[in-house]
Order: C-alpha cells, then structure tokens, then sequence
C-alpha cells in the first residue's frame, strides 16, 4: 500500500515525505480540550473560569471558517442544484399537498386559514405562510412553489454542517452532508412534492446553532437579539411541524439537567432559554387546543388532534381501533426498523434487507445508542441528543403508514453524527473498560446470532437465508470478540499487522521534487483519505442515480398530470355537477382544488346526513387508507342498489351520483 502511493506521486512529479505529527488540533466549540473523557453533566461552560478552555474557544472563534468550509458550502449547493433543475415539470399539482396551495390562496385572498370550506385546525400555518410570502415576491406557479424545497434542503444541509462541525470536526460534518445531499432517497420527494419536513429541517438546524451562541454571548445586546431570534425561529418550527415540540422538550430538559452541575450555569442557562421555551409552549399549545379538524364519522383517530391519533392501533386503517401495550411495542419495533432501514439506504445509496439481525439493522442502532449515551454525559452535547431522543420518540410511536421520511430527514444529519459517536465511544470504552464492553457484548451478539442462524438455517428463501448466514457469522464473530475481551481484558494484538497500522497512523505531505515544497499544502493521513475516496464513490453514484430520475421528472410531469384519477374526476365534476354539489372521495385535497366543490372524506357517517350529490370511487394498486374505499363502496352499493346512479366511468374512476329518491340512506356509511 505504501509502496503503491509513493509510485503515483512519483509518476506525477512528486514525492510523498512523512512529517512529523502536530500535536492535536484544539477541538470546536462545543467540545472543550479534555473531550473524550466522561465526567458529570453540566461540567463544561465558557463560564467555568478554565483558562484553558477559553483560549480554546477563542482560537475556535478567530478560525470559525476556512477553506474547507467554502469547499463543502459550494459542493452541497452543487449537489442541490440537480434537484432544483431537474424538478417534476408539471402544469399544476398531482399531489395531496396542494391542500397546502389551497392554504395559502386562502391566506393571501381571504385573509382566512381555510381549505374545502372549512377551518383548517390540524396542519399548522407556517408551510402555507411561507409559500404565501414566495407567492407574492416571486410568483405563485407551480414550478416555482416547488423548486422552493430543493433550496430549504440546501439551506438545512448547510446549518446542519455547522451544527455536525461544532461537535465533531469538519470531515465527519462534510460527509453526512454531501452523502445527504446526493441520495436518491430525497429525490422523488425533494423534486415533486411541496413539504414541510424540509423548511422544518433549516429551522431546526437554524435553532440548534444559535442556542451555543447564545450560552456564549457576553454583551447584553448580542444577548437580547438572539433571545429574540431564537424566540422567533422556535415558534416558527412549531408552526411549521407541530414535531416542533421535540426542540422546546429537549431545551426545557437540558435545563432541568443543568442543576446537576453548576448551579451557576443553570441559573443562567434558564434565565437566558425559559423564556425561550416558554414563547415555544405558547404557540404549541395555542395551536394543539383547537383539537384538530371536524370529524365527519364516529370512529377516533384522523382527523382529530395528533394526540388522539396516537391512540389508535393503526392511523390509516381507524377501524381496528385503539392499540394495546403489545400494539404499541410492535409499533416501535417496526418505525425503529423502518428509520435505520432509510439511514442505511440513504449513506449506502443500496436496498438493505429488512432483518432485524442484519448487521447494518441492528449495527446502527447499538452504535447510534452507544453514541446518545456518550453524548449526553457531555454537557456540550447534551442538547443535540436529546433533541434527537424526543424527536425519535415522536416517530417510533407514529401510528401512521409510510411516514418514515417525514420524521427522518430533519435528523438524519444527528444520525449520522452519532454513528460515528457510537463508534468512537465503543473503540474507548473497550480501552477503558474492556471486561464491562465484554460482558455486554457477549449476550447480545449471542442472542442475534441464534436467531440469525434460526432463519438461515431453517430456509426461508435463498437470497434470505444467505443474508441470515451472513449475519450470525458476523454476530458469532462479535461474540468472540467479546469473550476475548472478558478473558483478556483487551482487544486482540495485531503485532504482524503492525506495519499496516503505522503506515495509517501517519501523516504525509505531497513534496513538489523540484523546489522541496509542500504542494497548496497537501497534507493527510492514509486512512483519512480512503474515507475520502469512500464519500466522494458514494456521492457519485447518488448523483448519478439521480440524474435518470431528474429527466424523468422533465418529461413525466404533464402524462402524470392528466392521468392522476382525482384530477379526471374533479375535471367530470366541475363540468357536470351544480357548484354547490357536495362530493364524497378519499383522497380529497385534489378533487376539491380542480373542483372547487366541497368534499367530505368518504366513508363519513351518513350519505344523507351530510347531503351527499356524488361519490367517487377510484381502483387504486395502493391505498392510503383503509379499508379501501372500493370495498367500502360495494358493501354500500349491494346493501341499498336503488340509491345510486353510475354517472360517470373513465379508467380506474368510477362516480356514483346519490339520488334524491334512493330509499334507506339516512345514518348509514
């Protein structure tokens, strides 16, 4: 290896001398000097009267951005420019979230927060009030409205970059981003859809970068204009995504943390961030109160408040009811596999298989658990993380289908960031304490691979069982390791691998051979440069996954148009049916946008009772809610045949209009 680096700088003219190591850089703020070390909660602040520590955040204060930020600040805007160009190019919207377009035409025309002729008291308006101030500087089209994400995505990257760098350098804090920045998971949903998840995702990152400045500040005046700021960006993140709430429960328990260290620093943390935490509970409360929109039939659940949706068994199927313990637990077991599934998909940029004793599955959850741990016995970490808890804990009890996406990008950036946490905490404890490591690891992995080698072994397909032989081989493996570490109370020695690890360990320049000096001056060490190679193939094939799908999105965008079901019904319903006509239809914000008829969620309780002229049916190959709406329809339409007339028949869109002489409707679904 060594042999093979020296021959390509040889061939380009130079020569690769190894140096003499610096001695170790001063760690970003938060971080203080001693960092690795585990001590108290609330043991470091720049109040501490720690001479050291301040030099330190003083030095990281006059050097807050170097070229390599510029580099990476410019990388990620290129990386978010494909999907700003490359966007789903379409005469109107396709998709459920014009109810945020209606939301904002009824803002800047009403004055009112108003969709389908009724209050909307569920979403909160800061998405809508958002598109509503683009909508009057730039304009109002589609393709406008939604190349808006793209530059959100770009802006929450970039904050997040911040964020990472402060706890654990530039390299790591570059790489989640870019990584983030090219994966094609974001794409479909960055390119076509109008979202709040990535406005909430620049806030959150805005909030969680501030809240050191504001520890830090020491004039009055910088002090009060980021209590302002903070007050403003926290409201705004809660009125964004009412998730919001994670960022005022993580602050008001890192207060509450703080009284376990200095009982300076807590005094002053709370006089500076209650006031913060409280403007954020107002407008939380405030907007959670109104208990969310009409129900329109009896069963719980959508769409009432999001506290009453946490209830049932399963959001999209309120039928089956309220969850049990067992329910709730399978609930998280499930969302927790789902959100390490995403993570993987996303940095890997490849299909990970669903196992729960996979090594990527449950690798990333242990690491990403050792990593919080670590973290939140630092007092200059302590906040991030539990941001991450509470903000994961809001996913892992979600009862809805298919929203892994909306709750993990706002925090996959902390994700990433404490994978790697995870990593370096594990490589110190087994150092520090390597019996107690052992002792912890040997039941665990025993406990994965018997379970792995069960389904291996046992069938359950091919493909299947190779992974699941793979993966008890990878966990008996852990398990040696761990009774190693028991046995001998150390990692294993690899003395006849020692060249391998000092070739690693040191750091190199790149020598011009001509004038002896160090070229725009190169300097890295080996393995940091094959991590290098690593991100940058990773980010090229993100990007080049993205590109096919990005012409794609220039051509498809008008044949999705006209054949998307509600679109042709609302079309049908706006030419044939009275403007006062009330539709019934499952998925109403598209059929009420092109129709501009108000429509009620079918099923409701009572044809009748909510006078209901029309109903339409559409043969979908997935539904979002269940059961689906044709069953529901045919055990209507057999039980009272001379109520409904089929109007209308194009495709996979069938509209029944209900007639006025139909016997037997009243009360019934």
């Amino acid at each position: 290896m060594h042999m093979a680096f020296v021959l390509i700088y040889k061939l380009l003219g130079y020569e690769l001398r190894e140096i003499v190591p610096d001695p170790p850089p001063p760690q970003p703020y938060p971080f203080p000097p001693n960092y690795g070390e585990i001590k108290p909660l609330a043991t470091y602040s720049p109040w501490t009267g720690d001479e050291e520590f301040q030099s330190v955040y003083s030095a990281v204060r006059r050097n807050t951005l170097v070229a390599t930020d510029i580099v990476v600040y410019v990388l990620v805007l290129a990386l978010t420019a494909v999907p700003f160009f490359l966007y789903e190019k379409a005469p109107d919207f396709v998709n459920t979230d014009v109810h945020y377009v209606d939301l904002m035409n009824s803002l800047l025309h009403s004055h009112s927060y108003t969709s389908n002729f009724t209050p909307e008291r569920l979403q909160p308006p800061g998405l809508s009030l958002i598109l509503a101030f683009i909508c009057t500087i730039v304009g109002c089209t589609h393709d406008i409205l939604i190349r808006t994400i793209p530059v959100f995505l770009a802006l929450g990257l970039l904050f997040s970059y911040e964020v990472v760098r402060r706890q654990r350098g530039r390299f790591i804090a570059a790489a989640s981003c870019l990584l983030l920045a090219a994966s094609p998971s974001f794409f479909p949903w960055v390119t076509s859809w109008i979202s709040p998840t990535f406005p909430y995702f620049f806030i959150s990152m805005v909030v969680l970068l501030l809240i050191p400045k504001l520890e830090a500040s020491q004039r009055s005046s910088r002090t009060i204009a980021a209590v302002l700021l903070l007050c403003f960006f926290v409201t705004a993140a809660v009125m964004i995504e009412s998730s919001g709430i994670a960022l005022i429960a993580a602050m008001l328990t890192w207060l509450v943390l703080s009284f376990f260290g200095s009982s300076e620093i807590a005094r002053l943390r709370v006089r500076r961030f209650l006031p913060i935490v409280l403007v954020g509970l107002l407008a939380e409360g405030l907007w959670l109160q109104q208990g969310g929109n009409r129900r329109e039939w009896p069963l719980p659940g959508y769409p009432q408040g999001y506290l009453a949706q946490l209830k049932m068994k399963d959001g999209n199927y309120p039928e089956m009811g309220f969850a049990t313990p067992k329910d709730v637990l399978l609930r998280v077991e499930k969302n927790l596999k789902e959100n390490v599934i995403f993570l993987g998909q996303t940095l890997l940029k490849h299909q990970i298989g669903p196992s729960g004793t996979s090594p990527l599955i449950a690798g990333f959850t242990i690491l990403i658990l050792c990593g919080l741990w670590s973290s939140l016995w630092r007092s200059n970490s302590q906040l991030c993380a539990l941001y991450f808890i509470f903000y994961e804990c809001i996913w892992l009890f979600w009862p809805w289908f298919s929203s892994v996406f909306r709750f993990a990008v706002a925090v996959l950036p902390l994700a990433c960031l404490y994978l790697v946490e995870g990593v370096l905490a594990l490589r110190q404890w087994s150092r520090l304490y390597p019996r107690t490591v052992g002792t912890l690891i040997l039941p665990l992995a025993t406990l994965l691979a018997f379970v792995a080698a069960m389904r291996g072994w046992a069938g359950g397909g091919q493909v299947i069982g190779f992974q699941e032989k793979l993966s008890a081989i990878f966990w008996i493996v852990c398990a040696v390791l761990g009774v190693g570490l028991i046995w001998k109370g150390s990692l294993p020695s690899w003395r006849r691998l020692s060249w391998v690890h000092s070739f690693f360990d040191k750091r190199y320049s790149v020598i011009d051979a001509k004038s002896g000096e160090v070229v725009m001056g190169l300097s890295f060490r080996p393995i940091k440069l094959l991590a290098v190679w690593a991100v940058t193939y990773l980010v090229a094939t993100g990007v080049a996954a993205e590109i096919p799908m990005g012409r794609e999105n220039l051509v498809s965008g008008s044949t999705k148009f006209e054949s998307t079901p509600e679109i042709q019904a609302a079309r049908w319903i706006d030419s044939h049916t009275d403007p006062n006509a009330i539709i019934a239809a499952s998925l109403q914000p598209l059929i009420y946008h092109y129709s501009k008829r108000k429509v009620i969620w079918f099923p409701m309780e009572g044809i009748r009772k909510h006078h209901i002229g029309y109903v339409v049916v559409i043969d979908r190959n997935w539904y979002y809610y269940r059961p689906p709406e044709t069953t529901c329809f045919d055990l209507l339409y057999k039980a009272y045949p001379q109520a409904f007339r089929l109007a209308e028949a194009n495709g996979h869109v069938k509209i029944y209009e209900v007639l006025a002489g139909g016997t037997g409707l009243a009360g019934e679904r």
